[in-house]
């Protein structure tokens, strides 16, 4: 009997050692492609993405969000999305200032796909409602629109703080071509000296990429970090001509010259129509309406591509160095 047992027993503890409850079952599934991604607030980042052609197997997804650091270990937050036909999702409780790498797999109960492509980015604040911009004939409502640095938040401005203005509408010298401008293209500063009537200097507002077809700032999405502008980048839009019927947008960024090097300081600014007009009422009452997207932190690369290559450079020689 004992002999007998002995043998059950072995064999019993041979299928035990073979066998681990908590292993992945399941075909592993394709793997999403074409992410992107879109700064919701300081915190949160909206991924979306293609799903696979065959979703046979794939019962959900899941978003990863990893820290870019030079040193350390980074940080990692992973959030689960039900359903194979679901293209978007968003990742929340994340650092103002930090930079992540966002990523989406495919999830077939517990067996993960290989990873989507990955994109670079940083959360960013998104501006409280739209904001008025008035015309330079209004003396009680401002014409500029201050964005960063600003101690209460991003606010409309009076000429009497031109110095703090990022962008502006001008419809100074003419009012049939209204412009939405950097300051130093504007009519409001003098053309020799670019600076405003109490002496303070224009900002240096670069604009770059520009948005067509949108709606609002949710319809944008991005899939590789900004440029720096070039140098020439200060410029005036004239709103009469930008065609189409949508809305329209632009990513803007402040050269602030105090630091050493200079710092940017980036936001995506969109424009909106009322019916086929971006400029609403007449005279001193007329107005744009603007919503904005920006970074509160200087230098991140969220917006500047250079910087997010060198952040991954250097966390690839760390990873890569032998532990000695």
């Amino acid at each position: 009997m004992s002999v007998v047992l002995a043998a059950i027993v072995a064999v019993v503890l041979a299928g035990c050692a073979t066998e681990d409850p908590l292993a992945p079952t399941g075909t592993k599934p394709p793997a999403p492609t074409g992410n992107m991604v879109q700064s919701v607030n300081e915190t949160s980042v909206r991924l979306k993405w293609t799903i696979p052609s065959i979703t046979a197997d794939v019962t959900g997804y899941e978003l990863m969000a990893i820290e870019v650091v030079t040193a350390g270990t980074p940080t990692e937050r992973l959030v689960p999305v039900s359903g194979a036909g679901a293209t978007s999702g968003v990742i929340d409780g994340l650092i103002e200032g930090k930079i992540y790498k966002f990523m989406v797999h495919a999830m077939n109960k517990t067996v993960r796909s290989d990873a989507s492509n990955e994109v670079v980015w940083a959360p960013a604040r998104r501006g409280t409602g739209t904001y008025k911009l008035y015309s330079a004939l209004n003396t009680t409502n401002g014409s500029g629109l201050g964005i960063f640095n600003q101690a209460a938040g991003p606010s409309v401005l009076k000429i009497a703080d031109g110095g703090k203005w990022d962008i502006c509408f001008d419809d100074r010298q003419a009012p049939s071509d209204p412009r939405i401008s950097s300051p130093g293209q504007s009519d409001y500063v003098n053309g020799a000296t670019v600076k405003f009537p109490n002496g303070d200097d224009a900002r240096i507002i670069y604009w770059g990429k520009q948005y067509a077809g949108i709606t609002s700032l949710d319809d944008i999405y991005e899939t590789d970090a900004l440029s720096v502008p070039a140098s020439g980048g200060e410029k005036f839009y004239s709103i009469n001509s930008i065609g189409g019927t949508a809305n329209w947008g632009s990513v803007i960024a402040w050269k602030d010259e105090s630091t050493t090097p200079a710092s940017f300081w980036y936001a995506k600014v969109v424009m909106s129509r009322t019916g086929s007009n971006f400029v609403q009422g007449t005279g001193a009452s007329s107005f744009i309406e603007v919503s904005i997207s920006y970074q509160n932190v200087k230098n991140l690369p969220y917006a500047v591509k250079q910087r997010i290559e060198n952040f991954i450079q250097v966390e690839q020689a760390r990873r890569s160095t032998p532990v000695k």
